[in-house]
């Protein structure tokens, strides 16, 4: 660790997933891919090692001689440079070719690193992960009191409210997301787990609903209030089903509600799961 704190560290194909995709998780790994013959490398790398101990700590440098890594340079399909990628959560966020100057470095750099709301937000996922929802909450609170209107704070304050039965509070945090946000899709979704826990809680919750259901299985109604609570409570499977035995029975329940309600499903487990693929094909069965 001494040598990522004083300065670049060398990394090649045997160690760069370790030092660059999983690092990047923990914060931003900037690497630049290099070679010794290359004259604009050497002129890249005094501004890009300054930009980045700039930093503070926020990011760490990589350097990867491709003369000896080459199989790095096919992987990223790097075919000029001096070249940069920046790494974040596993992901190139930002890539950058050729001898850039030190003002454009830091520039387009700072776009990228976390800001330190972001800092903090990361430390409360940490105690979540850790079985900590307080402390992260009150993390999440800290950021939120500086700028009520950060993303990943609103994010993770939803989805602690969520799993603490705070449906309001859910909504709240959940609304209003910004369409560029890479948290919008998430946010969307636990608006959409908020709108099935809602309509159980409404209909009187899960137990009753399946009474209901196992009293009379052609109750469509009692049996579409049971899959919204089944959803509500993560078993989209056995949701989705009961919602095609209705569609079987009626294909347009209630305005097309069961069809409605399998489309937010497919949204909440990802839209190109392998459990939405599946009912996706059968709901065109179904339908069609």
């Amino acid at each position: 660790m001494a040598q990522e704190e004083s300065g670049p560290m060398d990394v090649g194909e045997a160690d760069f997933e370790e030092r660059v995709i999983a690092a990047s998780r923990e914060r931003v790994v900037v690497v630049d891919f290099w070679a010794p013959w290359c004259a604009p490398c050497h002129m890249l790398a005094p501004g890009l090692e300054r930009v980045v101990r700039e930093s503070a700590g926020r990011a760490v440098l990589a350097k990867v001689n491709l003369d000896t890594s080459p199989g790095l340079a096919s992987r990223f399909g790097i075919q000029a440079i001096p070249h940069v990628k920046v790494f974040r959560d596993g992901e190139v966020v930002l890539e950058l070719t050729g001898a850039l100057p030190e003002g454009e470095l830091r520039q387009r750099l700072s776009a990228v690193l976390p800001s330190p709301a972001d800092d903090v937000t990361t430390e409360g996922d940490r105690e979540r992960q850790a079985g900590s929802p307080g402390t992260a909450k009150e993390k999440s609170t800290e950021v939120l009191e500086s700028d009520p209107r950060h993303p990943a704070a609103r994010l993770r304050r939803a989805e602690i409210a969520l799993e603490q039965g705070d449906l309001d509070s859910a909504r709240q945090m959940a609304s209003d997301m910004p369409e560029e946000a890479e948290e919008h899709d998430a946010a969307a979704s636990i608006l959409a787990r908020v709108d099935f826990a809602l309509h159980c809680r409404k209909v009187g919750g899960k137990t009753a609903c399946t009474e209901r259901a196992e009293e009379d299985r052609g109750d469509l109604a009692a049996s579409y209030d049971l899959a919204c609570c089944l959803a509500a409570e993560g078993e989209y499977r056995e949701a989705l089903d009961l919602l095609l035995r209705i569609l079987k029975q009626d294909k347009h329940y209630r305005d097309d509600v069961a069809k409605q309600a399998m489309l937010r499903i497919f949204f909440i487990v990802g839209r190109r799961s392998d459990l939405a693929d599946e009912y996706r094909s059968e709901l065109a069965r179904t339908l069609y």
